[in-house]
């Protein structure tokens, strides 16, 4: 049996994989096209397409799941269930109709009258992620000015915005992972000082540490809201209680993220129902990277010199017969220490990555020359 995440290499795709071979499962990180040619029935496809680069809209491969279902493919994290944990209006109403606490969320749309709105509150796309473009708007003149500022981004073109409460900011969140039903890891994510966003290309730094109280309840209700089956739910703590934020269906994470006692790649198959080729046995536990480690991985030189627009990313198989990733940088964002690039890989497909260990950066040898000349 394969099972097979569908998306790009990720981080985090690609360490989940790695997992799961080093329990002898066929686990392999397939684009949608590659799904189609591979996968049959008995098999396991998890999609895991995540917001295009761009912001309006999501990764191309949605289409095939319908493919793989017919040939008996097992699909999970079924279309509509992603597409409802990115975009955030669809969020907003599935959890609004499950009666779950979410911020007062409404829809900005180019060229029509906006909705009224207390403030502070923030404008984000509605295919939003890595904290990008997602500004706070203090007063309405901080909206009028934002407005202008995006009047010309794709994304607000295609899909308008979203207008949402701003929850008390506490400075840290809550990431729960979800698989099934159950919570098989999470961490808290301080913001940077400076920053009233928590996300981690922004700075924000994970906190190992065990999932407070009613923290596990609410995630999966809002899984269940949104009926995705393996996704990142994301809590802010009020007087109240927790809030969610959103849900993430191609959410990172790794091993800093894992609660105590707890393998979290062995828990996904178990929360997944996925056999395990040696029940019993236990996986085989990935020790984590250190988080400067991680960064270090993440801030990748060439020939003594940053990455830059035009240099490749290969990433190399894990097992024999695994043929490597390429793909080449469009454009190098975040700081140094938080780098991350948009790349567009060997089959047209174009993505956000944040390279890791299993990552190698080449330049060209045309463009090394002229570097050098």
């Amino acid at each position: 049996m394969i099972v097979a995440l569908i998306g790009s290499p990720t981080r985090t795709n690609v360490q989940i994989a790695y997992a799961w071979r080093s329990i002898g499962l066929d686990a392999r990180v397939l684009w949608p096209a590659e799904a189609v040619r591979a996968l049959g029935e008995g098999d396991t496809a998890i999609l895991r397409l995540d917001v295009l680069p761009t912001l309006d809209g999501i990764e191309p491969g949605l289409e095939l799941a319908h493919v793989l279902e017919e040939r008996g493919v097992r699909v999970l994290n079924r279309p509509d269930a992603l597409l409802a944990t990115h975009d955030k209006l669809m969020t907003a109403e599935r959890l609004e109709d499950a009666g779950i606490p979410h911020p007062w969320t409404r829809h900005a749309d180019a060229g029509h009258t906006l909705p009224a709105a207390s403030f502070p509150c923030v404008l984000k796309p509605r295919f939003g992620s890595w904290g990008q473009d997602v500004l706070l708007c203090n007063t309405g003149a901080d909206l009028a000015r934002i407005l202008e500022l995006i009047e010309n981004r794709a994304w607000w073109k295609r899909h308008g915005a979203i207008l949402q409460e701003l929850v008390s900011p506490v400075h840290y969140d809550i990431r729960v992972i979800v698989a099934g039903r159950y919570a098989v890891a999470g961490a808290r994510r301080t913001a940077a000082p400076g920053e009233w966003r928590t996300n981690v290309t922004l700075g924000g730094t994970v906190v190992k540490a065990e999932l407070p109280p009613g923290a596990e309840d609410i995630a999966a209700r809002a899984m269940e809201a949104v009926g995705i089956d393996f996704a990142g739910v994301d809590l802010l703590p009020t007087d109240q209680g927790w809030v969610v934020l959103e849900l993430n269906g191609a959410v990172d994470f790794d091993t800093r993220y894992a609660l105590h006692d707890v393998d979290p790649y062995a828990a996904i198959l178990r929360g997944l129902e996925i056999p395990q080729p040696h029940e019993g046995d236990g996986a085989v536990f990935l020790e984590s990277r250190t988080t400067n480690g991680l960064e270090e991985a993440m801030t990748k030189s060439v020939h003594g010199t940053p990455p830059q627009v035009g240099d490749e990313i290969v990433i190399t198989g894990h097992a024999v017969g695994d043929a490597p990733r390429t793909a080449v940088i469009l454009e190098v964002l975040g700081e140094p220490e938080r780098q991350r690039f948009r790349v567009r890989w060997e089959d047209d497909h174009e993505s956000i990555f944040f390279p890791a260990g299993d990552a190698v950066v080449h330049r060209p040898a045309k463009r090394r020359a002229k570097t050098n000349a």
